[in-house]
């Protein structure tokens, strides 16, 4: 685990000098853990890596980085796909440490994505306009 975390800090400091050599928009952060789990997921699936926790730990915090760049990025009215969204990052970030694609939970994630859609395309019927509000509001307390 020392080489693990003394590689993304080495790739973080590298990366901050990047992002000011070519002077555009760059998480050093983000570059630093999402290169290193891409490492450590190639080293996994050749059988040269074998802690599938420290694995997981870094793409799911891959999974939270996405999600809050869209957060800050997309209008409010789309926030309501946010549960949809992380649960399929999360789905995706399994099948890709797992190899194995539980359909159920795709179902599921269809229904979630439908579900969502129903409540964003109704969001101005008087009945339905405080479903949206909640759902578009869920991070905004923090």
């Amino acid at each position: 685990m020392f080489y693990i975390f003394l590689a993304i800090s080495l790739i973080f400091i590298a990366s901050l000098v990047l992002k000011n050599v070519i002077k555009k928009p760059l998480c050093a952060l983000c570059v630093a853990i999402a290169s290193v789990w891409l490492i450590l997921l190639y080293l996994y699936k050749s059988g040269n890596f074998s802690n599938q926790i420290l694995l997981a730990l870094l793409i799911g915090q891959s999974i939270t980085g996405i999600y809050y760049l869209a957060y800050r990025k997309l209008p409010k009215t789309l926030r309501i796909f946010s549960l949809p969204f992380f649960l399929t990052l999360t789905a995706l970030a399994y099948a890709l440490i797992a190899g194995d694609v539980e359909l159920t939970v795709f179902g599921l994630l269809a229904v979630l994505w439908l579900m969502a859609w129903g409540i964003f395309a109704y969001r101005h019927d008087p009945g339905k306009t405080t479903i949206g509000k909640v759902l578009a509001k869920c991070c905004e307390d923090l």
